[in-house]
């Protein structure tokens, strides 16, 4: 399977963009979610594949078990649970409306900052899927440290520094991780977080970065 159901829906979404219904279809945040994954549930049994759970609440025995599997004393890794007001300025730090309502809204996203600059930005759209996982590695991306972006990085974008004040994060590391995750897609949120863990590992940037693992399920819970 060359193209994973996610890709199939970024297709969609691209051409409802070029025939200029971009801004009806932009109007509620939930349309880009159901784009990117209710759909292809419904189309290609997605949610067997991805291990897609609809989220009713949020849960605190999910959340803790994910961090639980991913913690490591070789590494500086924090954590926190987004609100949805939170989410909102984080979506919103960018005045444009395809990013707040397509890009910001990604379900996993990873951001690599070295102070207030992003480096490195990758979200799930941009990795290339199997048949049960996505390949964060595409492109060899992942082979350096900080790991080639995925996403094109516009001078407007480093308004996205402005993550530190919406989270309360205080990290002085030279490099800053920030990693968008959510229990309705664990599995691939947990291979997102392990693909980030691996890269520094290899790269021998372990004592160099810090690690927040953000959680977005209460964000959207709401939709």
């Amino acid at each position: 399977m060359k193209k994973t159901c996610i890709t199939l829906i970024l297709l969609l979404f691209a051409g409802m963009l070029a025939a200029n219904n971009h801004h009806r279809i932009m109007k509620n945040k939930s349309h880009i979610v159901i784009l990117c994954f209710a759909i292809p549930i419904l189309l290609a049994g997605c949610g067997m594949l991805y291990g897609y759970k609809p989220l009713k609440q949020f849960d605190q025995n999910n959340y803790d078990q994910m961090i639980t599997s991913v913690l490591d004393q070789d590494f500086k890794i924090n954590h926190t649970v987004s609100d949805y007001v939170q989410f909102d300025a984080y979506r919103t730090c960018i005045q444009d409306s395809l990013w707040q309502h397509q890009t910001a809204v990604q379900p996993i996203q990873i951001l690599y900052f070295k102070k207030d600059s992003l480096l490195s930005y990758h979200i799930n759209c941009t990795a290339k899927g199997g048949l049960s996982n996505l390949n964060w590695n595409t492109d060899q991306r992942f082979e350096t440290f900080p790991p080639a972006t995925a996403v094109l990085i516009t001078p407007q974008m480093q308004n996205l520094s402005k993550i530190r004040d919406i989270y309360g994060i205080d990290d002085d590391s030279e490099y800053l991780i920030v990693a968008f995750w959510t229990n309705m897609l664990p599995k691939i949120s947990k291979s997102a977080i392990e693909t980030v863990k691996t890269n520094l590992r290899e790269n021998g940037a372990v004592n160099k970065a810090g690690i927040v693992l953000v959680n977005t399920d209460k964000f959207y819970v709401t939709l």
